[in-house]
């Protein structure tokens, strides 16, 4: 379904491969809950892996502009594949944001030429959605760090090279605040669980990590002691991006979907689907949905593109693009019937991807508490809401 946006040269480039590289094997990575690897070689052949970073680490230096409208083409064809293409940006951003040089030559420039992986150690079993209360800690010893700690749901963690991990920071016995720590996989007591099976995103390996008594080198120290909770904000507001673009990208994917089905199905020989009221209702409602959604996500990735604050406008977007991929593909399943329930349709996968969006990078709960917060900052401001 087309609209009045012209697609930029990068987002045809991306559509192109959505179609004809990913969507052949969306269904086998699907049931088979596998990292889809002949998918991500012929992204690397072709430029699309890693495309957001600088050019002089490895990347294209493409806009967050142009980033966003790609994942929302490829999410068109599978969100969790989509996820795994363009995660490394996300996982990294501590790095590009705090690291040193020397730390961005190593974990950044040096990982990308190889193609290989980063995971976030963000989310802990006990702590839900407060990772301010992450238990996983750092003791600084004569030779560096010390880390012990388990992180849950770490995206591409079976796969990843480099964990970026969030954690309590203890220096000369006393706590010094969060902080984070690149540790390499390789690295002595650093055990990689399985996946964890997942209603949806199936093709994400979302593996536990444990950390027991990995010593760490003093490099591996991302920014200065007590930085990572700057840094973690600041990490939310970038992935919230590429969340709120997976969420646009299903919508939008949906409703292409459902026009040609509502087209060509007849409940009576005479009776069009697209000529009955409720679902014209349903179908224009949910396309003014998805472009005050895109609205959203366009201010959040311009105020990134000029350099300005946008951790307001993305968790807006997020929230706003994932809750609507909820309900579209929910409302667009009915409108299926059986068939909505059907793999063989592809209507039920998008029911079950869009739901995971609404918990990834920071539940709706917590976007909506976030809105709250900035709502009352704007209200006691001098110019109100």
């Amino acid at each position: 379904m087309e609209d009045s946006r012209s697609r930029s040269q990068w987002g045809t480039i991306c559509r192109t491969f959505a179609d004809e590289v990913m969507a052949p094997h969306v269904r086998r990575h699907d049931e088979e809950r596998s990292f889809p690897r002949q998918v991500h070689e012929r992204a690397a052949a072709e430029g699309l892996l890693n495309a957001r970073f600088p050019v002089e680490l490895g990347g294209r230096g493409i806009s967050c502009a142009d980033f966003a409208e790609g994942i929302a083409e490829l999410s068109g064809a599978c969100p969790a594949m989509t996820w795994t293409l363009v995660f490394n940006f996300g996982a990294l951003h501590p790095v590009l944001a705090a690291g040193t040089p020397e730390q961005k030559d190593v974990f950044v420039r040096r990982l990308l030429s190889r193609n290989g992986y980063a995971a976030l150690g963000l989310t802990e079993p006990e702590n839900g959605s407060n990772l301010l209360a992450t238990r996983t800690r750092a003791v600084q010893t004569e030779s560096g760090w010390l880390l012990n700690g388990v992180k849950c749901m770490s995206g591409n963690g079976t796969v990843a090279d480099v964990f970026l991990v969030l954690a309590n920071t203890v220096v000369n016995s006393r706590s010094s605040g969060l902080s984070f720590f690149a540790v390499p996989r390789e690295s002595p007591g650093v055990d990689v669980g399985p996946d964890v099976e997942k209603a949806g995103f199936r093709c994400l390996p979302t593996p536990t990590i444990t950390f027991r008594d990995v010593a760490l080198e003093p490099v591996t120290l991302v920014g200065r002691v007590g930085d990572g909770e700057a840094l973690l904000t600041e990490l939310l507001a970038t992935i919230r991006i590429g969340g709120a673009a997976c969420g646009t990208g299903i919508v939008t994917a949906l409703l292409r979907d459902a026009l040609v089905w509502v087209r060509e199905r007849r409940l009576y020989p005479d009776d069009r689907m697209d000529t009955l009221s409720h679902v014209q209702l349903t179908l224009g409602r949910l396309y003014v949905e998805l472009c005050a959604a895109r609205r959203l996500l366009d201010a959040a990735t311009n105020r990134v593109d000029q350099g300005l604050s946008f951790s307001r406008e993305s968790t807006m977007a997020k929230y706003a693009a994932t809750e609507l991929a909820v309900r579209a593909s929910n409302e667009i399943l009915q409108l299926h019937g059986w068939r909505g329930i059907a793999t063989d349709y592809g209507v039920e996968k998008r029911w079950r991807d869009s739901r995971v969006l609404t918990i990834f990078e920071g539940s709706s709960e917590i976007q909506l508490r976030q809105v709250f917060r900035e709502m009352r900052r704007a209200a006691a401001g001098a110019d109100g809401l």
